[in-house]
C-alpha cells in the first residue's frame, strides 16, 4: 500500500527553517523517514493516510447504505452506546466524515461506572475533542466517586455480577434513554468478538437497534484507524511478558510475574519481534479491549478482544445489550423468530441431519415455544454453561432472569458428536433442526434440589425428572422447520400479543398447570 504523508505546518504563511525526523514503521506498509523544516519554535501537525484496502472500502460503502437505509439524516432520537473502544471510535469517526449532521444529532451514551481505566476516560476526551462531538455521561445513581459507590452499593469485588451491572451500567444506561427520548439504538457490536455473536444482524427490527460494524472485523477496525488517524486507548501500547502462562482468572490482578513494556505504539503496529522482545518472551500479553479493571485482562495478540472481557464470569456481556428493555417488551428485548423462511436453507438443513429425535408431546411443547418466541431470548436448548447458570443462579450466563432450564433430554448419545445436525420431529412432523452444540450428562439431583427446592420423589417434577427423562440432554441452536401442530388450540406469542389493548397496562398470570 502506499501511504500519503501531509505536513501542515501550524502557520501556512512562514517556511519551514528548523529541521523535524518522523519515523512511520507499520508491518505491511511503507517505512518512511520525514526530515521536513519548520520555523524555530514553530509546533507541525503531521498525519499519514493509508489508503484502505478495496475490502475494508467495501464495508465502509456498506457501513454508508446501513447508516442511510435506517437512521434519520438529522440523527434525532438517535443514541450510540460508545464505551470509547477502538470500534465505537471507528464508529464516530466513519459519522464525522459521511455523515457529520446525523452525528451532531444523535446523542453518544458514555457510562462511567466508577470502575473504568484512566485511559479509557483520557481515550474519550481525545475523541470528543477531535470529532466536536460530546458524550452524554452517566453514572451509578446518587454516587460520583469510587468511595461513594463502595459506601452505597459495596465493593465490586464482593457484590453479584449481575448486581454490579445493574447498578453501575444497566440503571445509568436506563436513565440516558429516557432522557434521549430514544428511538434508534447504535451498538458498536461485531460479529468476530466471541462465539455469542458469530450471528448478529445488522438491523434488529425488534428492538430497534442498528449494529453497523456487524461485518466489520477486528482487523478492519484497526486498519481504519491507522488510516483515518482514530484516536484509541493508549493502553494497547503496552506489551507484558512473561516466562509462563498466567491464569486468564488472575490477570487483574496486581504483582503478576511479567514485565509490562511500553511499546511506544499499539501493538497491531509492531512486529512480533517488538511484542515479544529479544530474546523473546515465552508469553506476550496486551489490551484489546477496556471494560471495568476488575472484569478486564490482557490476552494473547491472536485472541479475540472479548476474552479477555468478564474472564472470571460465564458471561460476554455487561448486560447493556442484553437486560435494557422497555416496559412490555419480550424478554431480552426481542421476540426470536426461529422458523427458517428461506425454503432452500431449510431443506440443506434437513439433508445435512444425520439422525432424527422423535419428540414427546413435552419436548414439542418447548420446540413450539423455542420457535414461536415464548422461551425468549433463547435461541436453543440451554447449553451445559447455560443450563448450570439457570440452576444455580436461577439467570442465563448473561444474567437474564431465568427460572428453569430448558433441556432437550435423551437416553442415549451413542454415535452423537458436538457439532452434528439432529432432525427433530413431531407425530411425522418435521418441526425443526438442532446443531448439537453441548452434549453433557447433567447431575438431576443437584437440579431437583435447586429448581424445585427438594430431591425427594415424592415430587411429582422431581419424580418425572429422575425417573422419565433421559439421562443426557442435547443443547444448541434451534432451527424451526415448521410450527409443532397439536390436537388442541394454541396460540403464538405474537398472536398472543395482537389481542392485546393498546395503551394499557396488562397483567399476566399463570395457572397453576405449567405447559
Amino acid at each position: 500500500q502506499a501511504v500519503l504523508v501531509v505536513l501542515e505546518p501550524h502557520t501556512a504563511a512562514t517556511p519551514p527553517t528548523a529541521q523535524l525526523h518522523k519515523m512511520f514503521s507499520v508491518p505491511g506498509r511503507t517505512v518512511l523517514r520525514i526530515a521536513v523544516r519548520a520555523p524555530s519554535g514553530q509546533g507541525v501537525q503531521l498525519r499519514y493516510f493509508a489508503a484502505l484496502s478495496p475490502a475494508l472500502q467495501g464495508k465502509v460503502d456498506g457501513f454508508k447504505g446501513e447508516i442511510e437505509k435506517y437512521l434519520p439524516a438529522d440523527g434525532k432520537k438517535v443514541v450510540f452506546a460508545t464505551a470509547w473502544l477502538a470500534t465505537d471510535n471507528v464508529f464516530v469517526a466513519l459519522m464525522h466524515k459521511h455523515f457529520p449532521t446525523a452525528l451532531s444529532g444523535m446523542n453518544l451514551v458514555a457510562i462511567d461506572t466508577l470502575h473504568l481505566f484512566p485511559s479509557t476516560l483520557v481515550c474519550a476526551k481525545q475523541v470528543e475533542e477531535k470529532y466536536g462531538k460530546k458524550g452524554l455521561w452517566k453514572m451509578p445513581a446518587d454516587v460520583t466517586s469510587l468511595d461513594e459507590f463502595i459506601a452505597a452499593y459495596g465493593d465490586c469485588e464482593e457484590m453479584d455480577s449481575a448486581d454490579f451491572d445493574f447498578v453501575s451500567k444497566v440503571e445509568p444506561f436506563q436513565r440516558a434513554l429516557a432522557e434521549c427520548n430514544k428511538d434508534i439504538l447504535i451498538t458498536g457490536r461485531r460479529m468476530d468478538q466471541a462465539a455469542q455473536r458469530i450471528s448478529l444482524d445488522v438491523w434488529e427490527e425488534g428492538k430497534r437497534t442498528l449494529n453497523p460494524m456487524a461485518s466489520f472485523s477486528w482487523q478492519d477496525i484497526v486498519e481504519y484507524a491507522d488510516a483515518e488517524g482514530v484516536p484509541v486507548n493508549s493502553g494497547h501500547n503496552f506489551a507484558y511478558r512473561c516466562s509462563a502462562p498466567i491464569e486468564a482468572t488472575k490477570r487483574h490482578l496486581p504483582d503478576l510475574p511479567w514485565k509490562k513494556v511500553d511499546l511506544g505504539k499499539p501493538f497491531w503496529q509492531c512486529t512480533e519481534t517488538e511484542i515479544k522482545g529479544s530474546p523473546a518472551a515465552t508469553i506476550t500479553y496486551v489490551f484489546k479491549s477496556f471494560g471495568d479493571i476488575h472484569t478486564t485482562g490482557p490476552v494473547e495478540p491472536h485472541e479475540s478482544e472479548r476474552t479477555g472481557r468478564f474472564v472470571r464470569q460465564a458471561k460476554t456481556e455487561c448486560g447493556i445489550h442484553t437486560r435494557t428493555t422497555s416496559a412490555g417488551a419480550p424478554h431480552g428485548g426481542a421476540l426470536q423468530d426461529l422458523i427458517v423462511k428461506d425454503a432452500a436453507k431449510a431443506a440443506a438443513l434437513k439433508s445435512a441431519c444425520i439422525r432424527t429425535i422423535d419428540l414427546n408431546e413435552r419436548q414439542a411443547c418447548d420446540v413450539f415455544c423455542l420457535v414461536n418466541g415464548a422461551f425468549s431470548p433463547l435461541q436453543g436448548f440451554m447449553d451445559e454453561t447455560a443450563y448450570n447458570s439457570v440452576v444455580k443462579d436461577m439467570r442465563l450466563p448473561e444474567k437474564q432472569l431465568f427460572g428453569l432450564p430448558v433441556t432437550l433430554d435423551v437416553k442415549s448419545v451413542e454415535g452423537l458428536k458436538e457439532g452434528d445436525k439432529i432432525l427433530l420431529k413431531w407425530e411425522g412432523q418435521e418441526v425443526a433442526v438442532l446443531e448439537a452444540s453441548s452434549i453433557y450428562k447433567p447431575n438431576k439431583v443437584v437440579e431437583a434440589k435447586e429448581c424445585y427446592g427438594t430431591s425427594s420423589l415424592e415430587h411429582p417434577t422431581v419424580h418425572s425428572l429422575i425417573a422419565e427423562l433421559g439421562q443426557y440432554y442435547i443443547g444448541g441452536k434451534v432451527h424451526g422447520l415448521e410450527s409443532p401442530k397439536f390436537k388442541y388450540v394454541v396460540q403464538t406469542p405474537a398472536e398472543v400479543r395482537a389481542t392485546l389493548p393498546e395503551g394499557k397496562n396488562v397483567v399476566a398470570f399463570q395457572n397453576r398447570n405449567p405447559i
